[in-house]
């Protein structure tokens, strides 16, 4: 080039190219032009969404209900193996009905909302898809529990500055997921699974996505979008592979656990093909929850029902090393200087008995979901979790280090008496700990939720090279960058998911706001 052209293609080979520098080989420097698009297509649709978890199912549903004809495309192979269906059944959300019937609820505001994510993300967050969020989260959640969404409850949670918490009473994603293919059903609208997208097609002349090509190896469909495309396929965590590609600080640690198809080939395909630039990669919610069995997999622990209870939790030097009382993706970071990168959480044969009152065993231990009778026998394993009668069988088993805990305990049972934690200032010491048989739990981080992608208007417009929205192309849930900062808040991954799944599906047909 004689001269500075910012144009599409030239931008690609540069800049977007780089930011993305080892997810490219020289071939894949092409980007799709109006001389790609088919002469004729395999299928035709008003509104293609590619992804079936919470995001694009409810995208589905609102682009159907305002008249497009919707295809759905799924990289996978059921809506049960997404992101969603392992998420714990926590939807944030101002200004739903339940929210609006308590007195205490009735404090918050879409404001305030939106400031409590930007806090919790370190002021990381992006605007756009946070306000958006924030305002329309209630109305997206009223319309699953006018479709038959299972019994739910109001609760405070960590990091939100109001009652705004909408919990699932089975703590489970699952229950999403069985609302929405339901409705999809009762459209009509079919999945088309094992579809991942190869390809988007785009018209120049239009600065429009006008289609897409989708296959798994074996066959390949091109399908039109003629109002647009909804991007919801998921995050990078996936495997443990994606994740350590994308998120180099995690290699090789902790548990890999996300929606099986979630590896990020979608996000390349977007940038290689439209130029689109990705923000926010080096940011993952990493819940230091994961108990590592079976290789880089396994569930994760509830532990805060543990220390509410007057649990605590120690390093292997048997000593706290945090106010237990930090949300959990606050803890994370201080997981590396722990030795081995782990934590344990400690209960009393008191603390583990009031706990189980306020919460299942098979609850207790999930995502997946352990029976009570698996929890048991793990116990009975000793590997990663061990009941023992005397502190000194529970170190000898464990590895943790017997004076140290021993200190430790004695510290904790003084800052209960004197309702002053002197080590880390937590407030709610209510209770000693005392007698056994004592139970502990070792975690690991649990890396499932990816927090970049996509950067969006706050109309979920895919924004491109240029920041400006690239016609046609919407996206929605874990696609979307920004919207959780740098530490992701319990619940708004949940609530993101169907709130922008439930706009995308209205903006992507025309709809505007009164």
């Amino acid at each position: 080039m004689t001269k500075i052209d910012m144009s599409r293609r030239s931008f690609l080979g540069t800049a977007a190219a780089a930011t993305t520098a080892a997810a490219f080989s020289g071939a894949a420097m092409a980007q799709s032009t109006s001389k790609d698009i088919p002469a004729k297509w395999d299928m035709e649709a008003d509104v293609v969404v590619l992804g079936c978890g919470g995001a694009g199912m409810m995208a589905a549903c609102q682009a159907h209900d305002r008249g497009a004809k919707v295809v759905v495309f799924d990289k996978g192979l059921s809506p049960f193996h997404t992101g969603t269906n392992l998420c714990g059944g926590l939807f944030t959300a101002w200004g739903s009905r339940m929210q609006k019937a308590d007195p205490e609820g009735q404090k918050d505001t879409w404001e305030t909302f939106a400031n409590d994510i930007i806090a919790y993300g370190e002021h990381m967050s992006l605007k756009e898809p946070v306000y958006a969020f924030a305002k329309h989260s209630g109305e997206a959640f009223d319309w699953l529990e006018d479709n038959g969404l299972k019994p739910h409850h109001l609760e405070k949670y960590a990091g939100h500055s109001q009652l705004r918490a909408h919990r699932q009473e089975s703590f489970k994603g699952r229950d999403y997921i069985e609302v929405l293919v339901k409705e999809l059903a009762a459209r009509k609208i079919e999945i088309q699974h094992r579809m991942g997208v190869q390809k988007f097609f785009f018209d120049e002349k239009a600065n429009k996505v006008v289609g897409v090509a989708v296959g798994n190896g074996e066959k390949t469909i091109t399908c039109s979008a003629k109002m647009g495309v909804v991007m919801a396929t998921g995050g990078i965590t996936g495997t443990p592979q994606s994740l350590d590609f994308w998120v180099p600080s995690v290699a090789g640690k902790g548990v890999a656990i996300g929606g099986p198809s979630n590896d990020g080939e979608a996000l390349r395909i977007a940038v290689r093909d439209l130029g689109v630039p990705l923000s926010h990669m080096q940011y993952i919610a990493s819940y230091p929850c994961g108990i590592v069995v079976n290789g880089r997999n396994g569930p994760y622990c509830r532990w805060w029902f543990i220390t509410g209870q007057g649990g605590i939790l120690i390093n292997k030097n048997g000593k706290r090393f945090v106010t237990e009382l930090e949300g959990i993706c606050h803890v994370t970071p201080k997981l590396a200087g722990n030795p081995d990168g782990c934590h344990y959480v400690l209960a009393d044969q008191s603390t583990w008995e009031r706990t189980l009152q306020k919460i299942k065993l098979g609850a207790l231990v999930g995502l997946p979901s352990w029976t009570a009778e698996r929890v048991e026998a793990e116990f009975a394993k000793g590997d990663n979790l061990w009941k023992c009668d005397t502190l000194e069988e529970l170190c000898q088993k464990s590895g943790v280090n017997l004076e140290g805990l021993k200190e430790q305990i004695a510290v904790w049972n003084k800052a209960v008496d004197a309702k002053n934690d002197l080590q880390f200032g937590r407030t709610d010491m209510q209770h000693k700990l005392g007698k056994g048989p004592y139970y502990m739990i070792r975690m690991f981080p649990w890396n499932n939720l990816s927090c970049g992608g996509v950067r969006v208007t706050e109309q979920f417009e895919v924004l491109g090279w240029d920041l400006k929205p690239v016609g046609g192309l919407y996206a929605a849930g874990e696609t979307v960058a920004g919207v959780h900062g740098a530490f992701y808040c319990g619940g708004n991954a949940c609530g993101f998911a169907h709130t922008s799944g439930f706009m995308a599906g209205k903006y992507v047909t025309g709809w505007k706001e009164a």
